[in-house]
């Protein structure tokens, strides 16, 4: 016979059953694991590709940005020169500042939450600081957003490879400095098809008496490119602000959608920063 009672206890010990099931299963999702917490970002990986002036803003191999709760980390140094932004180190803080188109961001230390604005206030970066191998890398948003004149959008190619916009406010034009006086335009060409090749990966290593760039880029035009319709510009920028361009002729053969490719040049110097710009010529779409 079954007693209410009875019935009560069973449907008692089954729920108990269904909610430790379903914790373990919480567990096992939301728990992460060490090495996951602690991976490391790839070297040279191009998370989010930089758009400044119409142009791919590369940083090669560790000084490559990543992202970190939320954020993405960029090398304050070349960030700072490929923005056009002026860069003071005060001794006595042993701090860095930022200076663009009349705004300042100042205080900025590694391992310090809190940086300075123009009018004086404090505020909150969300994220510190990371000294990593020598290279000082800064939350981007809250120190883009505390200069005021220069907004950033995220948007996504067709196939939803990430790109960072990065432009000044309302028709503000971002300073023109000689790196990019030295980018030639591709434009005004029949069929012409701008940035077809996604960058993915910029390594540098020593080469010799120089370096050696690697890009690895993806066909992200929506078409099979023919033989010899593609051409490549790289300008490298050292510490100095010194350019060095590399024009590169595109692949040999044809090229399928979707395809991983990769070019190799060589440079005197370490690049800090590179411009790079792709197009196809002769796509009639």
């Amino acid at each position: 016979m079954n007693h209410p009672g009875c019935q009560v206890r069973r449907f008692g010990r089954i729920r108990s059953l269904v909610i430790l099931l379903c914790a373990g299963i919480l567990a096992m999702v939301y728990v992460p694991t060490p090495s996951a917490v602690n991976a490391a970002p790839v070297m040279g990986n191009q998370i989010q590709p930089l758009l400044i002036n119409n142009s791919y803003v590369l940083f090669p191999g560790k000084l490559a940005p990543y992202t970190q709760a939320g954020k993405l980390m960029v090398p304050i140094r070349p960030f700072a020169k490929a923005l056009g932004a002026q860069l003071a180190y005060n001794v006595q803080t042993k701090s860095i500042s930022v200076s663009l188109l009349g705004q300042t961001v100042s205080h900025i230390r590694a391992g310090q939450t809190t940086a300075e604005a123009g009018d004086g206030t404090a505020f909150s970066m969300g994220v510190a600081p990371v000294l990593r191998d020598g290279v000082l890398f800064v939350p981007m948003s809250p120190v883009l957003g505390a200069l005021k004149s220069v907004r950033w959008e995220n948007m996504l190619n067709n196939i939803n490879r990430p790109i960072l916009v990065v432009q000044g406010r309302q028709g503000v034009t971002l300073p023109q400095t000689e790196p990019w006086l030295s980018t030639t335009p591709f434009t005004g060409l029949s069929g012409e098809n701008f940035n077809p090749f996604y960058p993915a990966v910029l390594t540098q290593e020593p080469s010799g008496k120089g370096y050696r760039l690697r890009l690895s880029v993806i066909n992200t035009s929506g078409f099979v490119l023919p033989k010899g319709s593609a051409a490549l510009e790289l300008i490298a920028v050292d510490s100095q602000g010194q350019a060095i361009i590399r024009k590169i002729p595109g692949p040999a053969g044809q090229t399928p959608k979707a395809a991983a490719l990769s070019f190799t040049v060589n440079i005197p110097s370490a690049a800090e920063y590179v411009i790079y710009n792709s197009r196809t010529a002769g796509l009639e779409h």
